[in-house]
């Protein structure tokens, strides 16, 4: 289920699957997200970081 498929042949696949699968499905996404989420907010922590040091530069 990793291939970038279309909308509508995503949908008639995932139609076909078992709960089991469904679930498996459901789960792993969940871990993608959670990690995306974490990632972004490193990612705005160390663009605050720079800004404030950028900020600190231009006062000195």
């Amino acid at each position: 289920m990793e291939k970038k498929l279309g909308p509508k042949i995503e949908r008639e696949l995932l139609k076909q699957l078992a709960t089991e699968q469904l679930v498996e499905i459901i789960i792993d996404r969940g871990k993608s997200i959670e990690k995306l989420t974490n990632r972004v907010v490193e990612l705005e922590k160390e663009i605050d970081k720079l800004k404030v040091s950028r900020d600190l530069e231009t006062i000195t």
